[in-house]
């Protein structure tokens, strides 16, 4: 029987650690790190929160103490009943999150997700901010922790 991405995650986890290089030339980066596999928790879910669905066009810090003391999380970044398109982009908290977006949509009823690496300020903060044209619901699971 061929492994399934899950088997092969659920045996890592949650105690894995590899060890990795930072690119050469990043502003801020170590020379080596240390990625820590975990079991998948859920960090963020907009569907269960008031107002429902985050506008494009607000800005909204976020912490978390399992976050706290890491350079970064890898994070799955899904939007869900989208409306209108926009993208979302997340960073270290209290800084501007970089120009780049994490996930994007382009329409209305959609369901996307992306996998993305976020910066985290020494206190387990980020950023998550927006733009478009519509809201969308926002589900981010943490799977990884860096450094």
């Amino acid at each position: 029987m061929p492994l399934s991405r899950r088997r092969v995650l659920t045996a890592a986890a949650p105690a894995a650690v590899l060890p990795f290089l930072a690119s050469p030339g990043v502003a801020g980066a170590s020379s080596t790190g240390s990625l820590t596999l975990l079991t998948p928790f859920r960090l963020q879910d907009s569907r269960t929160m008031e107002p429902d669905k985050y506008d494009t066009s607000a800005r909204d810090s976020l912490a978390d103490p399992r976050l706290a003391g890491h350079l970064g999380a890898l994070m799955n970044i899904t939007v869900t009943g989208t409306e209108g398109s926009g993208f979302f982009r997340l960073g270290a908290g209290f800084v501007d999150p970089p120009a780049t977006s994490n996930v994007n949509w382009w329409g209305a009823g959609q369901t996307l997700a992306n996998l993305a690496l976020v910066e985290l300020s020494s206190a387990g903060g980020f950023v998550i901010q927006g733009g478009g044209s519509g809201r969308a619901h926002v589900i981010i699971d943490v799977v990884a922790l860096v450094g």
